[in-house]
C-alpha cells in the first residue's frame, strides 16, 4: 500500500514536472502561430492596399488623360476631380479608398522667386509674404507675426544667397533649387516650430498647411480656375477682397452664371483666357497696375501638373501615397515622351484635414 502511494506520488511529481517544462513550450508555440497568422494577414492587407492604391491611380491617370484631349480648361469640376472617385471602397478586396486631388498650377510656384526677371522677383517676394500672412489668418496659428522672415528666408534660399550647409543642390537638367516642398524645412526652424507645411488639428480648431499653396511644380504661372483665395489675396495683395469676387465669377455665381439647356445654373464658368479677369467686377487695367499684376504672365487657365494623395485602409492596416505627376506631351532630358512624366510617390504620415470650407 505504501509502496503503491509512493509510486503515485512520484508519477503525479513528475507530470507536474513535465507540466511545468510542456506548458511554456505550448504557450510559446501558440503565441508564434497567433503572430504568424496576424503578420499573415497583415501581409495579405497590404498587397490589397498597394493593389488598390496602384488601381486607384490609375483610374485617376485616366480620367486626366481624358480630360486633357481637346479640354482648354482645367478646374475642379472637372471630371478627375469627381465626388465617386474621391471616395469608394473596392469592392473585390474591402478596401477604402480616399483620394485628394491639388492641381499644383493652382499654387504659388516658389522656384518664380529665383526664375522670374530681376524686375519681377521683388514683386513675387512680396506676394510670397502676403500669402504667409493670409493662409492661417483667422486662427491661433496665424503666420502674420513672421511671414517676413518666413518669405526672405525662401526668396534667398531659392536664390543661393544663404550656405545650404550639409544639404546638397539638386542635380537636375534645369538646374532648380528644390526638388521637393519638404527642403522648406532646411530653410528656416519655423517651419518645424510652427508646422507650417502640414495642416494642424487643435480640439475644434483647423488651419491648413502650406502646402496647400505651395509649390515646386508648374511653369510659375497661377490657374485662375483653381487657385485658392490665400493665392489670389497674395497676387492682389492692394485689393485683396479682388479673391472673393474672382473665385464668384469662376464658380458662375450671380448673373455670371451661365445656364444649362434645363434653364438650370449649370456647374462653374471658368475663365478660359487670362484676360478674362478683366470681366471681373472691380478689375480693370488700372487696379491691375496698381498690383502690378499682368495676366498673361501671372496667370493660366489650364494645368499639366497634379497631386493626387491616395488613403487606403483594410483592417487595422492603413496607408498614404503621395502622387505628383505632369501631363504631357512633350521632352523629356532622355528623350521625347507622351502622356504622362511621373514626378513623385511617397509615403505621407501628415495629416490632410478637412477645412472648413470643404464640409
Amino acid at each position: 500500500m505504501k509502496n503503491a502511494r509512493k509510486q503515485t506520488g512520484i508519477a503525479l511529481l513528475v507530470v507536474m514536472m513535465l507540466a511545468a517544462i510542456i506548458i511554456p513550450f505550448a504557450a510559446e508555440f501558440a503565441y508564434q502561430i497567433a503572430l504568424e497568422y496576424t503578420t499573415a494577414l497583415n501581409v495579405s492587407d497590404q498587397l490589397a492596399i498597394d493593389n488598390a492604391i496602384e488601381s486607384q491611380y490609375q483610374i485617376v491617370l485616366a480620367r486626366l488623360e481624358h480630360d486633357g484631349q481637346g479640354n482648354t480648361t482645367d478646374t475642379y469640376e472637372d471630371p478627375w476631380n469627381d465626388e465617386e472617385l474621391r471616395s469608394r471602397t473596392d469592392d473585390d478586396t474591402g478596401v477604402s479608398l480616399s483620394t485628394t486631388m491639388f492641381d499644383e498650377q493652382g499654387k504659388f510656384n516658389v522656384h518664380i522667386l529665383a526664375e522670374a526677371s530681376a524686375a519681377r522677383k521683388p514683386i513675387w517676394k512680396e506676394r510670397l509674404t502676403e500669402l504667409i500672412k493670409y493662409f492661417r489668418a483667422d486662427t491661433k496659428f496665424d503666420a502674420d507675426p513672421y511671414a517676413e522672415e518666413v518669405s526672405d528666408a525662401i526668396f534667398r534660399w531659392v536664390n543661393g544667397e544663404v550656405s545650404r550647409g550639409s544639404v546638397p543642390k539638386p542635380n537636375t537638367a534645369d538646374d532648380r533649387a528644390m526638388l521637393v516642398l519638404e527642403e522648406l524645412h532646411f530653410v528656416s526652424d519655423l517651419f518645424e516650430k510652427h508646422r507650417l507645411l502640414e495642416d494642424i488639428r487643435e480640439g475644434d480648431e483647423v488651419a491648413p498647411g502650406l502646402h496647400r499653396f505651395l509649390t515646386v511644380y508648374g511653369n510659375g504661372k497661377i490657374n485662375l480656375n483653381t487657385a485658392p483665395k490665400a493665392v489670389l489675396q497674395a497676387v492682389f495683395n492692394k485689393d485683396p477682397d479682388l479673391a472673393e469676387r474672382i473665385i464668384e465669377r469662376r464658380d458662375g455665381a450671380g448673373e455670371d452664371a451661365p445656364e444649362s439647356e434645363d434653364g438650370e445654373e449649370a456647374g462653374g464658368n471658368p475663365f478660359t483666357d487670362p484676360n478674362q479677369i478683366l470681366e471681373v467686377e472691380g478689375v480693370d487695367q488700372p487696379r491691375l497696375v496698381a498690383n502690378k499684376v499682368v495676366p498673361a504672365d501671372d496667370f493660366d487657365v489650364r494645368s499639366n501638373y497634379f497631386s493626387v494623395r491616395i488613403a487606403a485602409q483594410k483592417e487595422q492596416s492603413r496607408r498614404e501615397e503621395l502622387f505628383v505627376v505632369e501631363r504631357v506631351p512633350g521632352n523629356d532630358p532622355n528623350g521625347p515622351i507622351d502622356g504622362f512624366r511621373h514626378l513623385l510617390c511617397q509615403e505621407r504620415t501628415d495629416p490632410l484635414e478637412e477645412l472648413a470650407e470643404e464640409e
